[in-house]
This record gives structure tokens, C-alpha cells and sequence, in this order.
């Protein structure tokens, strides 16, 4: 590695870590505000960094918006489809996904909100940015149980319905959990990954 390279990959790191940390500020003003609500130069002002700052690492509020979806219809989905893939019986890589699909809900609680409720903001080329990611995780998953039937450890007529109703069922968690409530994050991950493996093995 260069001397210019050792010394653009801190700031680099950098760089992204303070995009991370706006968009998430977005998301949580986002949710508090609606996305109307809140513009460029209130969104600088809660970072405490002038509006051209704000710029230099988003082209605009929209970009904003994709960013803190992407969170969301991005981020999840790349990080979670290797899970399927790996060791394990098919109930044990669902099991998986399901519990990292319901701590992420518990982590980017902010997103969460954003990307169920500020989709409509979006251009349409965004939003078909967005419906691919989503296409191409509920594809995945039908694929996973279609596979898990063959193999003889699921029970599951119809996948893609499946899918769609498993998702529906972890995706609702965002609408009532309470990180102060009677269970923890984790221990809803648990029960839900142990539910949705009942529902489909014989």
C-alpha cells in the first residue's frame, strides 16, 4: 500500500462514519418531523455543521431519504442472504434470518419507520432502486422454503404466500416493540425465529 493510500484510508473510514451517523439523524428527525417536515438546513443544524457540510456528503435531501431506507432495503438484505446459504439445516439457517432480520428492527428503529412510511417521497427510479432489494429478498426466501420442502424439513404449499406472511409477521414487530416493555429484543427474536420454523416443519 502507497503512503497516499495509508494515508486516504482513515479518512475515508471517516468519511463514512459521519455519513452514518447523518443518516441516521435523518431517520430519527424523519420519523419525529415526516420527511416534508424537516429540511436541509434544520437537518445541519441538528448535526451541529453548516448546510454546505451537509452537502459535501449528500446531494440533496431526497439522497437523504434513499440513504435511510437503503439502511433498511439495502443493508439488511445484503448482510442477511449469505445466511441462507450457510451451515445448517434449512429450519436452523431460517432461524437465522429471522432473529438477525428482528435485531436489526430493534437497532434502526428510526429506518424502520422511515422505509414503511416515506416510500411516496421517493422519485420512481428510487423507489424501483428500493422494490428491487425487497424483490430480491422475498424471491430469496421463497427460494429457501421451496428448497426446505424438497428436502423434506418444511411443509409449505404455496412459498411465495408463505414469504409474504412470515415477512408481515417480523416486519410488524417496528409497529409495537418497546425497548422498555416486558421482553428484550433479543428474547422476541428468539420466540419469533422458533414460531416461524413450527409453522412450517411437519
Amino acid at each position: 500500500m502507497s503512503a497516499v493510500e495509508q494515508g486516504d484510508a482513515p479518512q475515508g473510514r471517516a468519511s463514512n462514519a459521519r455519513r452514518s451517523e447523518l443518516i441516521a439523524l435523518a431517520s430519527r428527525l424523519f420519523r419525529e418531523r415526516g420527511y416534508h417536515g424537516v429540511g436541509m438546513r434544520a437537518l445541519a443544524e441538528s448535526a451541529g455543521i453548516q448546510a454546505a457540510s451537509l452537502y459535501y456528503h449528500f446531494r440533496n435531501k431526497e439522497e437523504l431519504l434513499l440513504e435511510a431506507i437503503f439502511v433498511v432495503d439495502r443493508d439488511l438484505i445484503v448482510d442477511q442472504l449469505p445466511m441462507l446459504d450457510g451451515p445448517g439445516t434449512h429450519a436452523e439457517r431460517l432461524a437465522r434470518l429471522v432473529q438477525a432480520h428482528i435485531l436489526h428492527i430493534g437497532a434502526n428503529r428510526d429506518a424502520w419507520w422511515v422505509a414503511a412510511r416515506e416510500l411516496r417521497a421517493l422519485s420512481p427510479e428510487k423507489l424501483d432502486a428500493v422494490q428491487v432489494y425487497r424483490r430480491r429478498y422475498q424471491h430469496r426466501i421463497a427460494r429457501h422454503l421451496a428448497e426446505g420442502t424438497i428436502a423434506g424439513e418444511f411443509v409449505c404449499t404455496d412459498p411465495r404466500l408463505s414469504t409474504l406472511a412470515l415477512l408481515d409477521m417480523i416486519n410488524g414487530l417496528n409497529e409495537w416493540f418497546n425497548p422498555q416493555g416486558r421482553l428484550t429484543i433479543e428474547d422476541i427474536a428468539g420466540s419469533y425465529a422458533e414460531l416461524a420454523v413450527r409453522q412450517l416443519t411437519p
